[in-house]
This record gives structure tokens, sequence and C-alpha cells, in this order.
């Protein structure tokens, strides 16, 4: 079989980044290894390797249509300028400039506890007011699903984090009590798939994950394909559903 070694420095140390270095070193780290770790440990091994950090695609300019809802990019500072102001009332914010530098959250004005904790310097040094983040509109998003897709191809359809008593899908509550399923749109998902393989913004990006779900903007009366937002390979995490030797492809 192939072997694994699992890595031996603490998560909380200070002085992590260093630790993981010199223990990557020690076991020899090379370009075939795959190394599976968070996101920010992965990020170190890219960099032992001298492999440049990818940018993360999120939301790629070919595919702005198939979002369904507003996104655009602001700062921290600016996100808590908009909701002071009254001029939106929540949005969904996530880092723009590296991968999972924070967990996308839902903030509320005009005043938000989850984003005076990350304009904190105490509690996030890294962060700050000039960080760059995307914001989206906040739509009701209903059966969410990850496909991943392996140079072009299709390779799995994961139903993920289902809420059984809205969920649509066949195993939720209310298509138990008779109501119809409402499916994935397959047709928008092979177009996002195969405008990514034709875009030369992203031609690099041979594994990643795509989320998609159901988005209403009517009350749940009708529902719309959208995408949530794409992953890179190296931060995209296992759902059930997908095997072993696809996701390590």
């Amino acid at each position: 079989g192939i072997p694994v070694v699992l890595l031996a420095t603490p998560q909380d140390a200070f002085d992590w980044q260093e630790r993981l270095r010199t223990e990557l070193r020690s076991i020899g780290l090379g370009r075939s290894d795959l190394v599976v770790a968070l996101p920010s440990w992965v990020d170190v091994a890219l960099q032992e390797l001298g492999i440049p950090v990818p940018r993360p695609p999120d939301y790629p300019k070919c595919l702005e249509h198939l979002l369904r809802r507003k996104v655009f990019r602001s700062t921290l500072g600016g996100v808590k300028s908009l909701l002071a102001l009254g001029e939106v009332p929540a949005l969904f914010i996530k880092p723009a400039v590296g991968a999972k530098g924070f967990s996308g959250t839902v903030v509320t004005g005009p005043v938000d506890e989850m984003l005076e904790m990350l304009l904190d310097p105490c509690i996030f040094p890294s962060l700050g007011p000039e960080v760059e983040v995307h914001c989206g509109e906040v739509v009701e998003m209903n059966s969410e699903y990850a496909v991943y897709v392996v140079d072009g191809e299709v390779r799995a359809t994961c139903h993920y984090m289902c809420k059984r008593s809205t969920c649509r899908c066949k195993d939720g509550d209310r298509a138990l009590a008779g109501e119809e399923v409402v499916e994935l749109d397959d047709a928008v998902v092979h177009e996002a798939v195969r405008l990514l393989a034709q875009s030369e913004e992203f031609h690099s990006l041979t594994g990643y994950r795509a989320d998609f779900a159901l988005v209403s903007i009517d009350g749940g009366l009708t529902f719309d394909t959208a995408l949530v937002e794409v992953n890179d390979g190296y931060v995209s995490g296992r759902y059930d559903g997908i095997s072993a030797a696809d996701f390590t492809d």
C-alpha cells in the first residue's frame, strides 16, 4: 500500500510554521507526495517544494452569470462601513486573498460581533481593515452539492449539509411527505465545467471542487441551480460519495 506519515507538529504552537518546515524537511517531502492538512499547512508544504501557492478561484468571471446573486469585492473595513450606514442589512463575506484565511460567514448590521472579532488585532493579528474580502448578497440556499472535477471530467457529485426539515432532496422530509423533489440542474453544472475548461484565466485549474445549491428568490416557490463557489483541489474537503482514488486525483 501507500505509506502514510502522520505529521507531529502541534497545530497550536506559536512557531508552527518553522516547526512544520523542519519536519517536512526531515521526512524528505517530495513533489510526488500528497499532503493532506489544513490549507495553511499545505501552503507551507507548497512553499517548501518551490511551488507557487495557487490563487483561489472563488468566483471565476466566466461563471458570474451562474451565481444568481450579486458578488463584489471590498475590505473588512469597507464591510463595516456598509453595515453601519445601513446600505445593506447583511452580507456573506470570505477572504479574497489566500485560501481560507478565515471561514466564510454572514455578517449583519449595524454592528456585527463576528466582524468586530475579525477586526480585533488581539484575536486575528494577521487581519485588519484593509484585508480584501469577497462579499455576497445573502440569498436562500437549499440542497447544497459538491461537484469534484479532474481534468474537465466530473468525478463525483455529493450532496452535503442536508437539513432534512427543509431540504428539497429525495431524502428530505418534504419529499417523504409527497412534495416534488427538486434536483440539481446537471446542464448548469456541465456548463460551468465546460466554461472553466475553456477559460484562459483558469487553464491550470486541473483539479477542483465546484459547490452548487438550489437558490430561491420567491420564498421557496421556485428554485434555480446556482454556483456557490469554486475551491482549488488542495483546499477541498472530502464529502461522502467520492472515492478515495478520485479525491486523491
